[in-house]
């Protein structure tokens, strides 16, 4: 699956709820995320631009853990790229595998996350706990042929949020290492 996604930052959630809202948008669900990412042994995913993380997902509807792998990205405007999940049982164990197979972990990141829907777009309001408060806009797509025009729609959304500026294609580790 192609997951096409941009992402912005912001400084009032409580504007960006008002204007959901006159879009008509629903609220879903809220969220704690926990993040692990890890390097590779065979090749650096910072020169990759490629990630694998254990998620942790801690909700009033219960916990889910997540292994993830993300492509590269596909262009320069968004963090556009290939997702691959599976849903995994024990964090430690999972760690201890990749561990053992050379994999490094990485700087945890930690995030509350509220989630809202418009028709096929998901947004997302993220608090990011040390580095600041961003919004993300992604559609998910079963192949990359036409994501040009679903990017298009996210940036008009953008614009009807009144979000003009702000993007950011750097992922939530980037962001946390370089306030470190």
């Amino acid at each position: 699956m192609i997951e096409v996604e941009v992402k912005a930052h912001v400084t009032d959630f409580k504007e960006i709820k008002d204007k959901l809202s006159s879009l008509d948008a629903r609220e879903v669900k809220t969220e704690y995320q926990e993040d692990i990412y890890f390097n590779a042994p065979h090749r650096d995913f910072t020169q990759t631009d490629e990630a694998l993380r254990i998620r942790r997902i801690t909700s009033k509807d219960g916990n889910e853990i997540i292994l993830t792998y993300k492509g590269a990205k596909l262009d320069e405007l968004s963090k556009t790229r290939e997702e691959i999940e599976v849903n995994i049982e024990d964090v430690e164990n999972t760690k201890l595998i990749l561990e053992k197979l050379g994999f490094k972990p990485v700087k945890p990141v930690q995030k509350d996350r509220i989630y809202y829907n418009i028709n096929e777009y998901i947004i997302t309001l993220d608090t990011v706990h040390e580095v600041g408060n961003f919004m993300e806009i992604e559609k998910v797509l079963n192949e990359e042929a036409d994501y040009q025009d679903s990017l298009d729609e996210i940036f008009s959304l953008y614009g009807k949020l009144g979000v003009t500026d702000g993007f950011e294609r750097r992922s939530y580790l980037e962001l946390l290492e370089l306030s470190s």
